[in-house]
């Protein structure tokens, strides 16, 4: 969908090892968000196709680290009343603009303020950037979800080889993720796995486009498969996974 977000990545690095922060003014130059708050037909196609199990037309819905605001503005031209969280400056300016109600970055501190009140949460590239001792976001998160609403981590795979390039792409990343990292986190939890498998694959722009993503995803098909059965297991190249609260 687009480069990894910032939300929660200052506050993450700073508690860990004295590692020193992205400058807020300088996080979504390096990302190349050059136009906040504003999505293409691609971006379009693959925000309903990732989240075509999810409530967006009219539901109540919150992005945590929402970066460069495409999928809230997208989710707003369909009729949601969006919420997010972010800690860089500049997003949260362009934010206040396009009519985002604002939460705080640690949003565990006010979860028991809005119990039960989102339909559908968002997490793409997030929760990587968080340190163990922050996963209580999750819990708060959780809290926050209606009843049969659902909540959509996106994060590299630590389980595969193939999830290495994103992981170590970006040094803010302080997790390493997986299916069953997830489901021991959510021991003694309301929320459970109701979908975990690869992103979802565009099939749109031009033919010559098309073709060449064909060929990548035939490939990378392959490649996971010869890898899975050497390991005998079944390890999604690219996962996200949405989670359900009972």
């Amino acid at each position: 969908m687009r480069a990894h977000s910032v939300s929660e990545t200052s506050r993450a690095i700073s508690e860990n090892e004295g590692i020193s922060r992205y400058p807020k003014s300088g996080y979504e130059a390096w990302n190349a968000w050059d136009k906040l708050f504003s999505y293409g037909d691609e971006k379009a196609h693959y925000f309903a196709g990732e989240t075509r199990d999810l409530a967006i037309s009219g539901a109540t819905g919150l992005e945590i680290g929402f970066g460069s605001g495409d999928f809230l503005k997208w989710a707003q031209d369909r009729g949601a009343k969006v919420a997010g969280t972010e800690i860089n400056s500049v997003l949260l300016d362009a934010a206040r603009i396009n009519s985002v109600e604002l939460l705080p970055d640690d949003f565990e501190t006010i979860a028991e303020q809005q119990v039960a009140r989102f339909e559908t949460i968002i997490a793409f590239d997030v929760f990587e950037h968080f340190i163990w001792t922050r996963w209580r976001r999750l819990d708060a998160a959780g809290r926050m979800l209606k009843p049969g609403g659902h909540m959509a981590p996106r994060f590299p795979n630590a389980q595969s080889p193939f999830g290495l390039v994103p992981q170590h792409g970006d040094p803010t990343h302080r997790s390493y993720l997986s299916r069953s990292v997830i489901e021991q986190l959510l021991q003694d939890s309301k929320l459970t796995v109701s979908r975990y498998g690869p992103f979802f694959r565009l099939q749109t722009g031009r033919a010559q486009k098309r073709v060449v993503r064909a060929l990548r995803y035939w490939f990378r098909d392959a490649i996971s498969a010869v890898f899975n059965t050497i390991c005998a297991t079944n390890i999604p190249w690219d996962p996200i996974v949405v989670l359900r609260k009972l």
